[in-house]
């Protein structure tokens, strides 16, 4: 898995590249890598492009990845967009996407094929207070 990532404060964003064999390990590791960086804040947005990534998960590694989004989520309202192609990451994030939404997760996620529309919809956060 080979991932990158650039953090703008003044935007309020995170955007993450990753290219091959997507995991749970491997995206949460990324992840804490981000939240290390001396320029993140929590409660940033993100966009992730994992067009290039490959992978197949069982219902527990989403449960898994669920529990660390929800765990890291804190109170701060936030967007985080993945920039995906169809197939089967695809949808591992749809159900994601849907059993977090049913535990309350203060992270708002969805799933894009263009980035300009991730990009978008992540930058449309401008209208709401700071932490709502």
């Amino acid at each position: 898995m080979a991932a990158s990532f650039s953090i703008d404060p003044a935007e309020n964003l995170v955007c993450v590249q990753m290219r091959g064999e997507l995991s749970v390990e491997a995206l949460t590791t990324a992840m804490n890598q981000i939240a290390m960086d001396a320029r993140y804040r929590p409660g940033m947005h993100a966009v992730a492009d994992l067009r290039e990534c490959s992978g197949d998960w069982d219902y527990s590694e989403m449960q898994r990845f669920r529990d660390y989004v929800v765990r890291i989520g804190g109170i701060r309202r936030r967007r985080w967009a993945a920039v995906v192609s169809p197939g089967a990451i695809a949808a591992v994030g749809h159900v994601v996407i849907l059993i977090s939404e049913a535990v309350g997760a203060s992270i708002a996620m969805r799933l894009f094929e263009d980035p300009e529309a991730a990009l978008r919809w992540v930058r449309e956060h401008h209208g709401e207070p700071a932490g709502a």
